[in-house]
């Protein structure tokens, strides 16, 4: 045998080796979340075993999961339970972290948040929050935490200023809102319109406003993105509502009212998905597979190889 027709045996079994996939059960989970949200932060934190994929909204990573590009999604538990009951196939796998949602207004704006607050806790005291809640959650029970404090208002103020100032002479207040979150955020079929828990809170709060200052004043939903509302730029609304998490970072950079929703995390899974307990089990690697005891196939064709050169050798 010549020398190149070895070397032509060698270089296809080698291409056969390498063709030969590696075991999906040998590598780290795969997880999907919306980037920038807390679910994003805590994975990075938490999860350091798992591969993390970040996408822009949270529908994007729901489709991920159910073409198999991840194993599991993170997410605030409402709105995963609002997708396990629309699609097929999608059941939630555990909960954990508890967080609690604010509304969001730029520093400074003092009696705007002022206004938001007084007119949550009327919202709240009313019964009114429940029956909100109940349109959008159900029969689900109501955990609100109150985190209010001697700082937080309990009267609007008398001399409206700054923001509050301009959207009680607009007639409207308007919130920034990323409206592809159901069921807090979403457009209706075909329409413009938005429907959702946080729009139905925005409603109420600009009510209970106009009855303190006795005029007319509706709420506004503008559409951003996460990633601007992130940038906190206030700089076409006058406060965010959208399912915000209130966090120390992003504390820094807006003031939030006290929590109107209070929740956890939840994890999504698909039939496909890999059985587990909890969150704990997505920081440690899949189980590989079971060693097998017969010749590797590496072993094989480096055994051929030998052969072959070694009857080359006896042939020149």
């Amino acid at each position: 045998m010549k020398l190149s027709q070895i070397m032509t045996a060698v270089f296809v079994a080698t291409l056969l080796v390498a063709a030969i996939p590696a075991s999906a059960a040998t590598g780290n989970y795969t997880l999907g979340v919306q980037s920038g949200t807390t679910s994003d932060t805590y994975a990075a934190e938490s999860l350091p075993n798992a591969n993390v994929m970040g996408y822009d909204s949270i529908d994007l990573a729901i489709a991920a999961l159910e073409q198999g590009d991840v194993d599991f999604v993170l997410g605030d538990l409402p709105t995963l339970k609002f997708y396990q009951t629309d699609t097929n196939g999608l059941t939630i796998a555990g909960s954990f972290s508890e967080e609690d949602f604010g509304i969001g207004v730029a520093p400074g704006e003092s009696d705007l948040l002022a206004a938001i607050n007084v007119a949550l806790g009327e919202i709240i005291d009313s019964g009114e929050y429940d029956t909100i809640f109940a349109a959008s959650f159900g029969d689900e029970i109501v955990v609100l935490t109150d985190d209010t404090d001697a700082n937080t208002a309990d009267a609007y103020p008398a001399n409206a200023t700054g923001k509050l100032a301009d959207a009680l002479a607009a007639g409207t207040i308007v919130f920034g809102t990323d409206p592809f979150y159901p069921p807090f955020e979403s457009y209706t079929d075909n329409t413009t319109d938005m429907v959702g828990f946080d729009v139905d809170i925005a409603s109420a709060i600009a009510a209970k406003i106009a009855a303190g200052y006795d005029q007319n004043l509706s709420a506004t939903m503008v559409e951003k993105t996460w990633d601007d509302l992130l940038a906190f730029g206030y700089t076409d609304y006058d406060a965010t509502l959208s399912a915000m998490t209130k966090t120390a970072q992003r504390a820094e950079k807006t003031d939030f009212s006290r929590a109107y929703y209070s929740s956890k995390q939840g994890i999504l899974a698909s039939a496909d998905s890999p059985t587990i307990t909890g969150v704990d089990d997505l920081n440690k690697a899949a189980d590989p597979e079971p060693e097998d005891d017969s010749p590797s196939v590496t072993l094989v064709v480096s055994a051929l190889a030998i052969g072959l050169i070694a009857v080359a050798r006896r042939k020149n």
